[in-house]
């Protein structure tokens, strides 16, 4: 499971707990140079150290999948082009910075090179948060303000990091071509951070046989800990055991014929 840029375990420790109280092997890995309190590494640092701890768990598991959040589901996504994951579930993946909440003068980041004074720049986060619930919402705020980390990430982004995510939003597109792997999207309507639409128009370009996108729609980019975590807890969860009982020639979990208890009242009704 690779957490959210800049950010750390805490991002995923709901869905990790569901997962491991589910049956799974769960890994939140520290990536140095990606993860909170580092420097900051290239994008193929991080890619590198993900490949390592992915061929970790693969010495330790029969299978292995792939759960990204944020900028961690781009990643998820570029390491299912280059190794064969059973499945990747992209939790609220930016594969471009083009939600309503980011500034207008963000085009401006890329002209960074050029002009030495924007390499200072520093993107501070600001309410929302990535929150629509109003409760976690300021519980995040103090949180940040009193740690500089919380469920929602860091209470702020450095150029370096910035610079490294657009090239990895922007490289992942031409990698789409080589994700056979099944993937899930899961993704809110109103993300103030990546813009849905983005995830409509990849999806033709994956090579995926198996490709979905579930749209929610009360709640905001930091799905997991917002006013539909417990829906992303189950339909990654339901996701995960379907795609690796498929991969399995013994399925390794049971699964109900119909998962949804309201579909079985209204059949058992009809």
């Amino acid at each position: 499971m690779l957490h959210g840029l800049g950010a750390n375990s805490l991002e995923l420790s709901g869905l990790a707990r569901h997962l491991h109280h589910n049956g799974f092997t769960v890994h939140v890995p520290h990536i140095e140079g990606y993860t909170f309190g580092t420097p900051t590494q290239t994008l193929e640092s991080w890619l590198h150290e993900a490949q390592q701890h992915y061929w970790a768990l693969k010495n330790r598991c029969e299978t292995v999948s792939v759960v990204g959040l944020s900028m961690g589901a781009t990643l998820s996504l570029m390491l299912a082009s280059i190794e064969q994951p059973t499945c990747v579930v992209a939790l609220s993946a930016c594969l471009a910075y083009n939600g309503w909440a980011i500034p207008f003068y963000s085009f401006l980041l890329r002209l960074a090179p050029h002009f030495s004074f924007l390499q200072k720049y520093r993107f501070a986060e600001a309410e929302p948060y990535g929150i629509k619930n109003e409760e976690m919402r300021a519980r995040v705020k103090r949180a940040l303000a009193q740690d500089h980390i919380a469920e929602s990430g860091a209470d702020a982004l450095s150029y370096k990091q910035i610079s490294q995510g657009l090239r990895l939003a922007d490289g992942i597109w031409d990698r789409l071509a080589d994700i056979h792997a099944p993937t899930l999207f899961i993704h809110a309507a109103d993300d103030e951070t990546a813009h849905p639409k983005s995830i409509e128009q990849s999806l033709p370009m994956l090579a995926s046989k198996i490709k979905r996108l579930h749209l929610l729609g009360d709640c905001y980019h930091m799905l997991t800990v917002d006013n539909e975590r417990e829906t992303v807890n189950h339909e990654t969860c339901m996701f995960l055991k379907q795609q690796i009982n498929a991969a399995l020639e013994t399925p390794a979990f049971e699964m109900p014929p119909i998962a949804v208890p309201e579909l079985r009242r209204l059949l058992r009704q009809g």
